[in-house]
């Protein structure tokens, strides 16, 4: 190591000698470790071994590089830059600094300064010429775009475009989205939960809106008593169509809660036109609609959810003949649910007898 050391002071590399002690040295680590009787002993002379011939390196190593500055054929030694603030959290930026200070003997804060200045330059040097590559290929061919990115000084265009930058005119258009009334008409208009606006669902208007009247359907043919003088059974009965007011306070909310619609005054007729609609507006429901109706809980809930979407979820139940525990499972999640309802209320109890002009 030592003839090692005067051939690289001469400007030679003698990676023979070099080679020859690294050789030697590993040699003598594993004779004493292997040899010894006892293997802790040989480790600890083995390292002791080790431990010698890196010194050396070291002390040989520190001495030529103090030599080849004296003589002027080594870079002046680079500042010591922070571990934790420059070398961790910023390491390009770190040894880019490092090279500078190297190659322009500038001191800490110097080189980091030069070195953001040539990273920033770079960046947009880079971006320039990718949009004069862009504008130049699509007018002519890529081959010209290639050498006019050549040839070009991006730094002097970059100069020029600083001398010509119009800053009134870009700060007017920052100005313009920061105003105060454009901020809060954009939070108007994002004001979503973020649950909603991941899913996609919109708001639905819980006002009832006038809609266009449907058009005039004929009276289906009245349906024969039953023999035995008694009512109809529940099951085999056509729901009852939603008058215009029931709509109306079922769309109206108070707290957060939809409203129930109200049974009608017993003594209240409905009077069925010739056409075959009555007052409230709703068409008589047809035996090719109810057979319309999917059998499934869930498509069952988003056909009535369709034509009604602000539906009462008891009426939904009786509508679908299922219990509401079973309706509550297969609501979407942005429909309103009442708060406070018992558990015992979805679970199937007898049909309680309705009053005489009670609607459903």
């Amino acid at each position: 190591m030592a003839d090692a050391d005067v051939r690289r002071r001469l400007g030679e590399r003698a990676i023979a000698s070099r080679l020859l002690s690294a050789a030697i040295a590993a040699a003598a680590v594993t004779f004493n470790w292997t040899a010894h009787p006892q293997h802790l002993l040989g480790g600890f002379y083995a390292g002791m071994s080790a431990l010698g011939y890196l010194v050396w390196l070291i002390h040989a190593g520190n001495q030529r590089r103090d030599r080849l500055r004296a003589t002027g054929n080594l870079p002046p030694t680079p500042p010591a830059y922070e571990i934790v603030g420059h070398w961790i959290r910023h390491p390009a930026l770190t040894l880019r600094a490092r090279t500078i200070a190297k190659t322009d003997g500038l001191d800490l804060y110097e080189s980091l300064k030069e070195a953001r200045t040539a990273i920033t330059r770079e960046h947009r040097n880079t971006a320039i010429a990718r949009l004069l590559h862009r504008k130049i290929r699509t007018n002519l061919d890529a081959t010209t775009a290639d050498i006019a990115v050549r040839v070009y000084d991006l730094d002097e265009i970059a100069t020029r475009l600083t001398n010509t930058a119009d800053y009134h005119g870009l700060t007017t258009l920052l100005a313009t989205d920061l105003t105060p009334e454009r901020i809060i008409a954009a939070n108007a208009a994002g004001c979503r939960p973020r649950w909603r606006r991941r899913q996609g669902h919109t708001k639905t208007a819980r006002v009832a809106q006038p809609s266009e009247s449907p058009p005039v359907a004929s009276a289906p043919p009245a349906a024969d008593p039953p023999e035995d003088g008694g009512q109809e059974p529940q099951s085999q009965r056509e729901p009852e169509p939603i008058t215009d007011n029931a709509q109306h306070l079922l769309a109206t909310r108070h707290d957060g809660v939809p409203a129930r619609s109200p049974a009608p005054p017993p003594d209240e007729p409905i009077v069925v036109h010739s056409a075959g609609r009555s007052e409230s507006g709703s068409d008589a429901a047809g035996d090719h609609e109810a057979s319309a109706i999917p059998q499934g809980t869930a498509e069952a809930v988003a056909y009535w959810l369709r034509k009604e979407p602000n539906m009462d979820p008891e009426l939904l139940a009786e509508r679908i003949g299922k219990s509401l525990r079973s309706v509550y499972r297969h609501l979407p999640p942005d429909y309103p649910r009442r708060p406070g309802i018992a558990r015992d209320r979805t679970r199937q109890h007898a049909r309680p007898v309705r009053r005489a002009g009670q609607r459903e």
